[in-house]
């Protein structure tokens, strides 16, 4: 019996060395686990941080555009900022991925950073989607502004040659209509490289209501072809004709008069209301986004730290 008795308890022990063994290696296994999760996490959300910065050279290269003046070199840049966010965006969102997959895993100093990661990439990501809404408006308006302001620069200076032209022809003397057929034919030479340019900087954004000053341009050039005309009637003693055009002149100016004073100030003017018009939504939602990225920003410089 006390055999018997010895063997039970033999069992026993080994029974219970056994349940501690196991009990041990999986105690084992889940601190392995534990570990290599956690190491998998902090990899993750080190992967996540490397793409944020990344991302960052592109969010930079988009604020300066977006908050730059529009100039006509500014369309390259904005071209080129353009193309480049889409990458930036899906490197933004895959950072997010990364630190949802990371959080469970990660200690809470670790996970605090993670969060405040999140928020960071989060709002970049809002900002670059209405970024996408601006910067296409302003190649547009950079390509408008190349042409109209060196259209318009043409105008004012035909403008003015005009004028001259029409001071000379009113003191009607050979000499004075002589040089007002001078005058005209600089002055319709100039008007004519004002209009291909203003016709240019119309097709390049055609919202921006510069058609406008293409036809003040065209009919600035008509006007201009009467007075010519006139100046050759007067030089060949048709006094009649002559005084019938100067007539046709006066009234035709009249109503040319009517079409610029229905027009924006200058047509940078019109490009600038336009842009407003189309981008305007767009770029305040920016900058309630870049708002939120520099208090997030703020917010992982104080975790971090």
């Amino acid at each position: 019996m006390a055999t018997k008795v010895r063997a039970k308890r033999t069992t026993w022990i080994i029974a219970g060395v056994v349940f501690a063994v196991v009990a041990a290696v999986l105690a084992g296994i889940y601190v392995y686990q534990e570990m290599t999760s956690r190491a998998t996490a902090l990899e993750r959300l080190s992967e996540a941080t490397e793409l944020v910065r990344r991302a960052d050279a592109v969010v930079i290269d988009v604020d300066e555009v977006v908050r730059g003046e529009i100039t006509p070199e500014l369309g390259v840049s904005a071209s080129e900022a353009a193309s480049a966010a889409p990458v930036a965006i899906s490197d933004l969102k895959r950072a997010q991925e990364l630190i949802d997959q990371a959080l469970p895993d990660l200690p809470e100093e670790s996970a605090a950073e993670a969060r405040a990661l999140a928020d960071s990439a989060r709002a970049r990501i809002k900002m670059l989607d209405a970024a996408a809404e601006i910067l296409p408006v302003n190649v547009l308006a950079a390509e408008a502004l190349r042409h109209v302001r060196a259209g318009w620069d043409h105008l004012l200076e035909g403008e003015k040659l005009a004028d001259r032209a029409i001071e000379e022809y009113n003191k009607l003397t050979r000499a004075s209509v002589g040089e007002s057929q001078r005058l005209n034919a600089q002055a319709s030479e100039r008007l004519k490289l004002a209009l291909a340019d203003l016709q240019a900087g119309a097709s390049a954004f055609p919202d921006a209501g510069i058609a406008g000053f293409v036809k003040y341009t065209e009919s600035k050039i008509a006007l201009v072809g009467i007075s010519a005309q006139a100046d050759v009637a007067f030089l060949a003693g048709r006094t009649r004709e002559a005084n019938a055009l100067s007539t046709r002149f006066n009234a035709d100016e009249k109503e040319v008069i009517k079409q610029l004073e229905a027009l924006p100030e200058t047509p940078e003017i019109a490009i600038a209301g336009a842009y407003e018009r189309l981008a305007g939504p767009a770029t305040a939602v920016y900058f309630e986004a870049r708002d939120e990225a520099t208090r997030a920003d703020e917010a992982l410089n104080r975790v971090v730290r």
